[in-house]
């Protein structure tokens, strides 16, 4: 028996679909059933937390805030600072009541939403099932979805530039009020209030700031950002390859009207001081942004529908070391080394913001605070200490790698490369090249430039030699035989 699958029509006064022209387009069908494919691989490999009768897609979530909880109420006892102990009542009180939530819901997993799911699942096997789509099939940058329904369960299956999201919505789970008091001063909010508002946050149909999360750390500092009176309930599951996750929805009540539009918020932040400029970065970068460790790394991503909206927002990110990536769809600004490092101590020097990092980053999923912490904590060598001064006027990165070595200066003006290139050649450094890396342009000179020049042989030479003892004492074993080849191919002493 075939499935019956139909074009979705909006109906007044209610959120679901409702069937409209049926689908016998064999392309179309074909597109549908891939997507219906995906959910029904999805659900069998997670059918251990889907599908059992004792465990659930909430226990994960029970037993990580019941743990925190705990660890919370100990820090409150121990805290002598009074306004982090205020912060750390209010963090208890909000995962309380999640965990409240949390309960709940299990509860009626088991009984209602678990063996509607089920039921979905063999209806669609035996082709008894209702498929309603939406969207276009063929244009993989614009969405395509695939609605299915049961009386108390939503499954919405969609695509959009061949990456598959599988979302079940849970009808009838009651939400709550969480009451907090402001603990954090007006501007500081602002600039945090913004920056939520400008990544995962938005405005809804009625006017209020919300936000959807399935971050357990999101959901409990949504209220501490926006104090007064939130509305916390539990909308569904999210249900990805690397696991099933609970999808939060949070209302500031008391800020119903406060944001007219994104872009009112977007000027906003471009006003803030350098200070509270920082308060909004940091919400940005939890939201649309990454941390790598590795690297040392701290870059913001964001799709090119936003750009306009971040245009003049963008300018003072790049005043702070920011370096921008045009990618297909994205746009990426990074910044490196000493001056991530730099950056996430800036984020985390305020004793109060620092507590709040370090005690939500104790949750289970909260690995990007925890790498934010790592990074501000880490080591970074002086500016310039790898440098040498090649003419008057022009220093030169000195750059081990791949058993070799080279002189570098870097410039985003392209005349102003150039200028250096010709300052070099004409100084006697015939064997200067020019080219473009990573979207920035490069001068160099390469190991046998470098031993056309005994003067430069020997300033290279004791820049190697310091990097050969610091890696050796970091424990770098590939770097050091790198860095030892290379001062051998130099005939360094």
């Amino acid at each position: 028996m075939a499935l019956e699958i139909c074009w979705g029509r909006r109906v007044r006064g209610n959120k679901r679909l409702e069937c409209g022209e049926p689908v016998n387009d064999p392309r179309i069908i074909e597109e549908t059933m891939k997507l219906i494919n995906e959910f029904l691989n999805r659900v069998g490999k997670h059918r251990s937390v889907l599908l059992s009768d004792i465990t659930t897609p909430f226990d994960y979530a029970i037993n990580a805030l019941s743990n925190w909880l705990q660890e919370i109420k100990a820090k409150v006892e121990e805290s002598n600072d009074e306004s982090i102990a205020n912060l750390r009542r209010a963090m208890h009180k909000i995962a309380k009541r999640m965990l409240r939530l949390l309960k709940r819901a299990r509860e009626r997993w088991l009984s209602t939403y678990k063996p509607e799911l089920e039921e979905l699942i063999n209806e669609l096997g035996s082709g008894g099932a209702r498929v309603i789509i939406s969207g276009d099939p063929f244009d993989s940058n614009k969405p395509f979805v695939v609605h299915l329904y049961a009386e108390k369960l939503a499954v919405a299956i969609s695509r959009v530039r061949n990456s598959v999201m599988v979302n079940i919505t849970l009808a009838g789970l009651e939400g709550v009020h969480v009451i907090t008091l402001k603990l954090i001063n007006d501007e500081v909010l602002r600039a945090s209030q913004c920056g939520l508002m400008l990544t995962d946050g938005s405005i809804d149909k009625d006017g209020y700031p919300i936000m959807n999360t399935n971050r357990l750390w999101q959901a409990v500092i949504f209220p501490l950002t926006f104090p007064g009176k939130v509305h916390v309930y539990i909308n569904g599951l999210s249900v990805n390859d690397g696991g099933v996750s609970v999808v939060w929805q949070l209302r500031a009540v008391d800020y119903r009207g406060v944001f007219k539009s994104k872009t009112e918020v977007a000027e906003d932040v471009v006003k803030l001081s350098d200070e509270n400029f920082l308060a909004f970065l940091l919400f940005a970068i939890l939201g649309d942004g990454s941390i790598d460790i590795k690297k040392k790394r701290i870059e913001l991503i964001m799709d090119k529908s936003k750009h306009g909206l971040w245009s003049d927002i963008i300018e003072k990110i790049k005043s702070l070391g920011f370096r921008e990536r045009d990618g297909e769809y994205k746009m990426e600004y990074a910044v490196n080394y000493s001056k991530a490092v730099e950056l996430a101590r800036k984020i985390v020097s305020d004793q109060v913001s620092k507590a709040l990092i370090e005690d939500l980053s104790r949750l289970l999923d909260a690995e990007k605070l925890k790498r934010l912490l790592v990074l501000a904590s880490m080591r970074i060598k002086p500016l310039g200490r790898s440098m040498i001064e090649v003419v008057e006027g022009i220093r030169m990165n000195v750059c081990a790698h791949n058993y070799s070595v080279e002189l570098r200066v870097h410039r985003m003006d392209y005349g102003e490369a150039v200028r250096i290139l010709e300052l070099l050649r004409n100084t006697g450094y015939r064997d200067a090249k020019l080219s473009k890396r990573s979207g920035r342009y490069v001068v160099y000179l390469n190991i046998d430039a470098i031993k056309k020049h005994p003067e430069l042989v020997a300033k290279v030479c004791e820049v190697l030699r310091r990097m050969l003892e610091e890696v050796i004492s970091e424990g770098k074993e590939r770097r050091a035989r790198s860095i030892a080849r290379a001062m051998a191919r130099l005939s360094c002493q």
